[in-house]
């Protein structure tokens, strides 16, 4: 077992001997500009990642250095969260992470000398606005990853500042408790494992933080929450991609560790131990959390079968040929937090490589969180393995829905997402692979791949790196194969392929 401390104090000593990164203020008008958020990002988070080094493992001066130009942004904010309001006090995500960072380098050092203009920027950007705000914000009414991420931060840095604890009782606890409350009993996150680690992960932290405060335990009865990377697993280090998920999430091991140490639960087993590089917006709670409490926590990935009916995620693993195999189904709603049209939409892998793939997370711009988002390529209906039925693509919203049941030698999936027409998909894993009956009106059938397919006659054939799926069943007069190049959700480049054709009778994909 490696302790990933040792790492990572490593990598923290060589950051914090390096020059601050360079800052561009006037970048942060860039997203108004062009609806980009990388430029501006990628220089806020290369600041924040300095900061931790140099509080953490750097000599005051350094640190007095990038504490007073923290201090002298225009905005804690992102500027895609702007909005209407003040940027100087916008309480957005990263505001309260800022604040949360400070407050506790306060505590931490005590050698900087400017101390006192950290803790009142710290007041007037965050705390202030917060704890003296008589509406609510909108984060503490729209649950999400934010609700717990905003009051979780905003509270750690109010108990590092000493806050009066019945005033943080007042305004943090509801909202942790409402966030709680959108958790169905399976535990389950719509958002994915990796906004799971962020808002359950900020949950985990503040809750610690006010237990040692207060001796009040709000994590004790989580477990099923706590479990959910585990049922989503479908090889270590490899997690079903829905909404704006990413195959490969940096799970940090003091979260991990602390989860299994206090809840008991499952851990899901990594390929190796992250870097704080990995964590590309610089969490310092992810961060100092694991420094703390992280010994690499192991975890395992057996062949089972799993299914979430809150959430709508269904996880099956196999073991064929020695390979571990993987299926995971979506359903859910069309209405979640970072929503995509994707009921029904379903991955394959092999040792964690997607042959049919789910897309995950685009580059985040003004168009993919605004009006214009199922215009975009990632959250699109086209570019998930989802039919059309009498021409028509899934549509959003509330009453978009799917229902999954396991059949004990299946799963099924009824969804209502498109109309007037329903479709009826049922996968069946058997010793010829997988097979899988759609039932609608006029289906046009469309899987999607990272992967070109190559057509030969009635079959299309996906060639990774780590294994190949055939599919038997292609209307060989129908079947075209299109691609589409965009942007992945750091900015590179991506590619993706797709197969349509005209549904002829019963599919079966044969996995070699």
């Amino acid at each position: 077992m490696t302790d990933p401390r040792l790492a990572l104090m490593a990598e923290l000593r060589e950051l914090a001997a390096a020059p601050m990164p360079a800052f561009d203020p006037d970048l942060a008008d860039d997203f108004a500009a062009t609806g980009r958020r990388l430029p501006f990002e990628s220089q806020y988070f290369a600041r924040r990642r300095h900061l931790a080094a140099v509080a953490v493992a750097g000599d005051a001066p350094a640190l007095d250095e990038v504490l007073a130009a923290v201090c002298d942004e225009r905005s804690w904010a992102l500027p895609a969260h702007w909005g209407e309001e003040d940027a100087a006090r916008c309480v957005d995500l990263f505001a309260c992470e800022t604040a949360q960072t400070l407050a506790e380098i306060l505590v931490l050092r005590h050698d900087i000398t400017v101390g006192d203009r950290v803790r009142a920027e710290i007041g007037e950007r965050v705390i202030d606005p917060l704890f003296d705000s008589e509406a609510p914000f909108w984060w503490e009414e729209r649950i999400s990853n934010w609700t717990a991420v905003c009051a979780g931060a905003a509270g750690m840095a109010a108990l590092a500042l000493g806050l009066d604890h019945d005033r943080i009782r007042a305004r943090i606890l509801p909202a942790l408790q409402s966030y709680l409350f959108s958790f169905g009993p399976d535990g389950g996150c719509v958002e994915g494992v990796d906004y799971w680690v962020y808002g359950f992960g900020y949950f985990t932290y503040f809750a610690e933080a006010w237990r040692e405060a207060t001796g009040e335990d709000l994590l004790a009865g989580n477990e099923a929450i706590a479990s959910f990377p585990a049922a989503a697993q479908l090889h270590p280090g490899s997690f079903a991609t829905f909404g704006d998920s990413h195959s490969d999430p940096m799970l940090p091991p003091g979260l991990l560790a602390r989860l299994a140490e206090r809840l008991g639960t499952p851990l899901p087993a990594t390929e190796r131990t992250p870097a704080f590089a990995d964590d590309h917006t610089a969490r310092w709670a992810h961060l100092t959390r694991t420094l703390d409490w992280g010994r690499e926590p192991g975890g395992t990935v057996a062949p089972g079968r799993t299914l979430l009916p809150d959430v709508g995620w269904f996880v099956e693993r196999r073991r064929v040929d020695g390979r571990m195999w993987a299926l995971a189904v979506k359903g859910g709603y069309n209405a979640e937090p970072h929503n995509h049209l994707d009921l029904g939409s379903f991955i394959i892998a092999v040792d964690g490589e997607q042959l049919l793939c789910d897309p995950g997370a685009g580059e985040y711009t003004a168009a993919y969180f605004g009006p214009e988002r199922y215009e975009q390529t990632h959250p699109s209906a086209a570019w998930h393995s989802v039919p059309t039925l009498e021409g028509a693509a899934q549509q959003p919203g509330e009453d978009s829905r799917a229902e999954l049941a396991d059949t004990g030698d299946g799963l099924e999936i009824a969804v209502d997402a498109y109309g007037d027409g329903a479709l009826h998909r049922a996968f069946t894993w058997t010793d010829e692979g997988v097979a899988l009956v759609d039932a609608g009106p006029e289906i046009v059938e469309s899987f999607v791949s990272r992967i070109r397919p190559e057509l030969e006659g009635g079959t299309a054939v996906w060639t990774g790196e780590r294994g190949t799926v055939v599919l038997h069943g292609v209307d060989p007069e129908t079947a075209a194969v299109e691609h589409v190049d965009t942007t992945g959700h750091d900015g590179s480049p991506e590619r993706l392929w797709a197969l349509r054709f005209a549904l002829a009778g019963a599919l079966r994909f044969e996995l070699l």
